[in-house]
């Protein structure tokens, strides 16, 4: 295969790049591995009642109880318990990425979301199924960090936006598969649940198994002296035909292999260097900005709108807003090269902000058909640019000695603005409605929340519009 008639497409490419979107899909397949399985998993679908009173024993086949009995509360701790070891994943990815390689911090996020697969797998209680949500967080978070930056990292410099969004589709697709297989085994009075988590354990294991065949990037290797493998790992990814060809088009510009000379930054030196701070700014901003635009919300509320259209298929609404997720991120890979960074994320930006207040109008006024179109028109205004993109800027904007610092800080911004809005979301929805038993959902006002989130991201797309210039 070849790109524009010029540059071949080689099997090591092709290989090197499946190998490395394994992180971001199992990313994605762990955010919503808990969606389709929660009533299974906690016993709801046995016990009508809460199970945390009266206390109730679930039967043992096979030698794993069918279910784990745990309050409310406890379930939406194993599921928050996630962002946190997300954080923490994300700090310590910048020590893994800059000691190990990129290949190394790789095969470190696999490991960890294996281990924390399997506990979930084996679960006898819900300490278990804390513990292992917690560690598979902290391989997400390394998987998040390592991945866009590898995809650049080995990505010609013609492709590397289309190649970049191929970060935000993996997740996605592993999103998608979530939900499916959730949705097929989540039959009560069985374990079947676990076949989730045993399907992480095996896609992990895969991923191990074949890193024997896979090298770092060209770039890695030359910043730690390792150049004559850099050049050779460089031809067998790219072969470019042109006339005189040179190879810059392996994703290693002249530049960018002088960059490999100075030594990795830390995140405090980052600030540190005046010409940093600017493409520093506009990388956090937009991450900042992918999370306050509460995508989690609106998902959250899709369930509830949605449900009240197509009565007693929540499940199947949960997996075909993923379906939609993913058929509009397809679009990014091409429209990234030929619209640019900057005009595809702005763009999406203001489709976000739109239907955000779009929603609002809908649930204030209880305009059900205008609160579906809303959440739709988000998920696919978010899909094509504000999902994708923010992860392609943080392996183009700043150098490679400035690329493992950056990305750590910025996925950690992700990760506690995430956790922020999950926690802050319902508490603030409450207070700025009333209750009022005459509306769908009980509530008056539900939809002032969602001003607020347009509001905040309004203001946070403006300052980014301001700090990227072309």
């Amino acid at each position: 295969m070849t790109v524009t008639g010029r540059t071949t497409l080689t099997p090591y490419f092709i290989s090197t790049l499946s190998w490395v979107l394994a992180s971001p899909f199992l990313y994605g397949f762990h955010i919503a591995a808990l969606n389709q399985v929660q009533s299974a998993l906690q016993c709801f679908k046995a016990v009508p009642e809460d199970p945390s009173f009266p206390p109730y024993t679930p039967p043992i086949t096979n030698g794993f109880p069918v279910c784990i009995p745990m309050s409310n509360a406890t379930f939406g701790f194993v599921t928050s318990v996630f962002t946190i070891g997300g954080l923490l994943g994300s700090l310590s990815s910048t020590h893994l990425m800059n000691k190990y390689g990129r290949k190394g911090a790789v095969k470190f996020n696999s490991a960890f979301i294996l281990a924390g697969s399997i506990l979930m797998t084996m679960a006898w209680n819900a300490e278990l199924l804390i513990a292992g949500r917690f560690v598979i967080g902290i391989g997400a978070g390394v998987a998040m960090c390592v991945g866009p930056i590898f995809l650049s990292e080995i990505a010609p410099q013609k492709i590397k936006g289309s190649v970049g969004v191929l970060n935000q589709l993996s997740v996605v697709f592993g999103l998608l598969l979530a939900q499916a297989i959730g949705l097929a085994f989540s039959t009560p009075d069985t374990h079947r649940w676990r076949v989730v988590f045993l399907t992480s354990c095996v896609l992990c294991l895969a991923q191990l198994l074949l890193s024997a065949g896979v090298s770092d990037t060209p770039n890695w290797l030359t910043a730690v002296g390792r150049e004559t493998e850099a050049d050779d790992i460089a031809s067998k990814l790219w072969r470019d035909h042109s006339p005189g060809a040179d190879g810059e088009d392996d994703g290693r510009s002249t530049s960018s292999r002088n960059e490999t000379t100075i030594a990795p930054l830390s995140v405090v030196d980052l600030f540190k260097m005046e010409s940093l701070r600017k493409p520093v700014i506009v990388v956090l901003l937009a991450m900042f900005g992918q999370q306050i635009s509460g995508i989690n919300a609106v998902i959250f509320y899709s369930n509830a709108i949605l449900s009240r259209v197509m009565p007693g298929a929540e499940g199947y609404i949960s997996l075909g807003i993923a379906i939609l997720n993913a058929i509009m991120t397809f679009p990014a890979v091409y429209l990234i090269e030929r619209l640019g960074r900057r005009s595809l994320l702005l763009g999406s930006m203001l489709a976000v902000e739109i239907s955000l207040i779009a929603l609002a109008l809908g649930l204030n006024g209880g305009v059900i058909a205008l609160s579906t179109v809303a959440i739709l028109a988000f998920v696919g205004s978010f899909a094509i640019g504000l999902g994708p993109v923010p992860f392609v800027l943080i392996g183009e904007l700043v150098p490679f000695y400035a690329a493992s610092a950056t990305s750590s800080l910025a996925l950690s911004l992700n990760w506690i603005t995430n956790f922020v809005v999950g926690v802050g979301f319902l508490p603030l929805r409450d207070w700025l409605s009333s209750e009022d038993p005459t509306k769908p959902n009980g509530r008056q006002g539900e939809g002032q929340i969602f001003f607020l989130f347009a509001g905040a991201f309004g203001v946070t797309a403006l300052l980014f519009a301001k700090e990227y210039k072309k």
